[in-house]
């Protein structure tokens, strides 16, 4: 079963605002089994709307996000109901909902916000509780593939009330036949990617590999490979059909040996989760004299959640002796062009290690220091 994922919006086409909804859509509706065909964004511009909807249109979902707000360049219902052949019809609960929402934050309600409370005709409202924009869902279209389109608004803690109150149970209902989807991933370090894609295709060496989505002869294996550079990591991915599993999981286990060398995190996890989760809610210090931020940088979205840290970084290094009586800590310092030193202490428990890039040449200075703030990283959480 296919989805297209459709962002309206000329903030996006220019570049002021990245398209995270479609991220966070795509992971939502690949966990059902669902296969995300197209990924469009377009301008506020009713022709290039149109277009992308027919390109969309052979898919059984599509997933609009954008363009449901007040003002004129919210025109998004419009042209959704012109593709539909219906007319739009105003609802008065949708327009108590826009009045009480407003009023009760101390807003006055404009004449203008009325053209939220437009749906097309056979729509089912999708009531937003986190804003005055209610979503709708057309299943009953005049088009020929009939495809399911649900429309949202585009702030995504709005698009995450509506998918909660409404859309994660619809989609789990419409795909509990499909065959599932498994993927296993593997982050590894210290190895480029075509050596770490050497390592994974001798696995496969002799076999016939079919992707997941397409259907062969079954003497093939339907394995989706796949490889991912997020530096200083290389990601392989493997993902095969849930009614294989049995099959599948046996080669699974021998990329797994393949991979342990230079394996540092498993199926998605992220080394910044697990550090806050480790050291949430208590006092801790970081110090960081050999990654120029890059440290900070990884850490800023837990460090930013949790007030009672302290973090200092420069260039002028301080003395090994400054840590000898500190207490939950992290420190890296420089040791030279390739190497850093790693000082921690947790709880009571302490460590000091020396870290070696592999990265050598002179221009891959910003590479190491890359590697030394993920290294530092996982040292602290494998050691305590």
């Amino acid at each position: 079963m296919k989805a297209s994922l459709l962002a309206i919006g000329t903030e996006l086409t220019t570049g002021q605002i990245v398209n995270k909804n479609g991220a966070t859509l795509s992971q939502k509706l690949n966990s059902f089994g669902l296969e995300i065909v197209h990924h469009l964004v377009v301008p506020d511009d009713r022709a290039e709307i149109l277009r992308a909807l027919e390109y969309c249109s052979g898919s059984q979902m599509i997933f609009i996000t954008g363009g449901l707000g007040p003002t004129s360049d919210d025109f998004t219902r419009d042209v959704i109901a012109e593709w539909t052949q219906q007319e739009l019809i105003f609802d008065e609960l949708a327009w108590q909902h826009v009045s009480d929402r407003l009023l009760s934050r101390g807003f006055a309600v404009k004449e203008i916000q009325r053209q939220q409370c437009y749906f097309p005709k056979t729509s089912e409202i999708l009531k937003n509780s986190n804003g005055t924009a209610h979503g709708f869902l057309i299943t009953n279209t005049n088009y020929k593939h009939q495809p399911s389109i649900f429309v949202l608004p585009g702030p995504p803690r709005e698009i995450d009330a509506i998918w909660d109150a409404y859309i994660n149970q619809w989609v789990e209902k419409k795909t509990q036949h499909i065959d599932k989807k498994i993927t296993r991933s593997w982050d590894t370090m210290g190895v480029g990617e075509s050596d770490v894609a050497l390592l994974v295709e001798k696995v496969f060496e002799g076999k016939k590999i079919s992707s997941s989505n397409t259907q062969t002869e079954t003497a093939a294996l339907p394995f989706d490979i796949g490889y991912r550079v997020h530096l200083p990591y290389v990601e392989v991915k493997l993902t095969y059909p849930m009614s294989a599993r049995f099959t599948c999981e046996l080669f699974v286990e021998k990329v797994d040996q393949a991979l342990a060398t230079i394996t540092v995190l498993k199926d998605f996890s992220d080394i910044v989760s697990l550090f806050g989760k480790k050291v949430e809610g208590h006092e801790f210090a970081i110090y960081d004299f050999a990654t120029h931020g890059y440290l900070h940088n990884r850490l800023a979205p837990v460090l930013k959640a949790h007030p009672n840290w302290m973090y200092k970084q420069g260039g002028e290094t301080l003395d090994s002796d400054f840590f000898s009586e500190e207490q939950d800590f992290l420190a890296l310092l420089p040791a030279g062009d390739n190497h850093a030193v790693l000082m921690a202490n947790w709880r009571g428990h302490r460590i000091q290690k020396q870290l070696e890039s592999p990265m050598k040449s002179n221009l891959m200075t910003e590479r190491r220091r890359q590697y030394f703030a993920e290294l530092a990283l996982l040292e602290f959480v494998k050691n305590f």
